[in-house]
């Protein structure tokens, strides 16, 4: 008895399983407008890099997966990085793919020289091998994590000194007695560098994408992570809610962005005289040392 009642759930169980199989239930719309727009934002990326899906190396559509599911899953994560990333000018797949690369050297590079200085009879341990590969994998990572880093910092201050330059050029066009409506686009139009050409291409495409030039602005400061911009839009939206005069808070945010610029020119200066200053003293203080030690030897041995 117990055996047929055994039997019949699990033939029923599996009935179950087999009508969920041949009739499944229609997944949320939610889950798939976001797998729709996933899967349009992988072909706008692969489009964007002129590369088919079937031309892509091994690499890259390792990274492509990976940075499928970091967007998935850790979103918060990625958003630092794809801020560092769209400031450098670098896709996010081909950055995690030379990442990828540079991991897979640091992790199998030991071990293939241990398997050769075993061939060659060194006798080296082949357990060391991989935990110096993890190791050296690791540490590769660290490294383009950093140099990445560094890169987006330098790009986002070139952008803030810009910027600063812009506001400054653009208030004396205002001075000069030209409205901020046609002193953005001459200004920015005037100048070079590809921080100067990314504020251009924001003012010239913003009337037609419906925006204002400063929420043309603010979105790139959140696109390349420049808090500058989004300041910026936020001050100069703040006064047209207000009623303030536009020339005036372009005046102050110049001054205070000329400010910043200074102090933070000084900081610098100051660290760099302080680190003259310690190795002048550690020069001095070797210096010192090799006499005072020249003549100490030469008591003991004299």
């Amino acid at each position: 008895m117990i055996a047929i009642l055994i039997a019949s759930a699990v033939a029923a169980l599996g009935l179950l399983r087999l009508q969920r199989l041949a009739f499944p239930a229609a997944p949320p719309l939610a889950d798939q407008a976001a797998r729709w727009e996933r899967a349009r934002s992988r072909a706008d990326r692969r489009s964007q890099r002129n590369v088919s899906a079937g031309e892509e190396s091994w690499s890259t559509k390792a990274a492509e997966w990976f940075a499928e599911q970091l967007r998935t899953k850790r979103p918060d994560d990625l958003q630092t990085y794809e801020r560092d990333l769209a400031v450098t000018g670098q896709p996010m797949e081909e950055w995690l793919a030379r990442t990828l690369v540079w991991f897979l050297i640091g992790l199998l590079g030991p071990v293939v020289l241990v398997l050769l200085g075993n061939a060659a009879g060194l006798g080296v341990p082949l357990l060391a091998a991989p935990a110096i590969g993890l190791l050296f994998g690791v540490v590769a990572v660290i490294a383009e994590v950093k140099k990445l880093r560094e890169d987006a910092a330098a790009k986002r201050e070139e952008m803030c000194d810009a910027l600063s330059d812009f506001l400054d050029l653009v208030v004396m066009a205002m001075e000069g007695g030209s409205s901020h409506a046609e002193a953005l686009p001459t200004v920015a139009g005037k100048g070079t560098g590809w921080a100067f050409h990314t504020l251009a291409d924001a003012i010239d495409n913003a009337r037609p994408n419906g925006m204002t030039p400063w929420q043309a602005l603010g979105e790139i400061g959140e696109r390349f992570g420049v808090v500058e911009l989004i300041d910026l839009r936020a001050s100069m939206n703040l006064a047209q809610d207000e009623g303030t005069s536009i020339r005036n808070t372009l005046i102050a945010r110049a001054q205070s962005m000329r400010d910043a610029r200074l102090a933070d020119a000084n900081a610098r200066a100051s660290k760099s005289t302080d680190a003259m200053r310690n190795t002048l003293m550690i020069m001095a203080l070797v210096a010192a040392a090799y006499v005072i030690l020249a003549r100490v030897l030469f008591l003991f041995t004299a």
